[in-house]
């Protein structure tokens, strides 16, 4: 087995795929932190919203949703890691991000 890490950035507006498992191959998804990009700001200011989905086959948005609309303020991360995933040939995490400011995603997988 091989433990990997994979990143990226998500641009507020956009939706990315952050991990496509190649072919042949499975992995487990150990975690995922999100991080707003933006600074520390008590007033709500630097908030941002994602969603968060696991997408098999073809992507419909209401069916591969992990994380719903979620407010990340400025400065802080999501994380989840109490949850392991299996995502087999060409299944995909995809990160959609709105708001004032991008995020940062880092994807901590095993394959299997």
């Amino acid at each position: 087995e091989t433990m990997a890490i994979t990143n990226g950035n998500v641009g507020s507006g956009q939706t990315v795929d952050v991990l496509t498992v190649p072919a042949g191959k499975s992995y487990a998804i150990t975690s995922v932190l999100i991080t707003n990009t933006g600074t520390e700001d008590p007033t709500g200011g630097q908030d941002s919203r994602f969603y968060l989905y696991a997408v098999t086959g073809s992507y419909t948005a209401n069916n591969s949703m992990i994380v719903n609309n979620a407010v990340l303020p400025g400065a802080e991360t999501f994380t989840l890691d109490t949850e392991k995933l299996v995502l087999a040939e060409n299944d995909k995490l995809k990160v959609s991000v709105s708001g004032t400011n991008s995020a940062s995603v880092v994807v901590s997988y095993l394959e299997v």
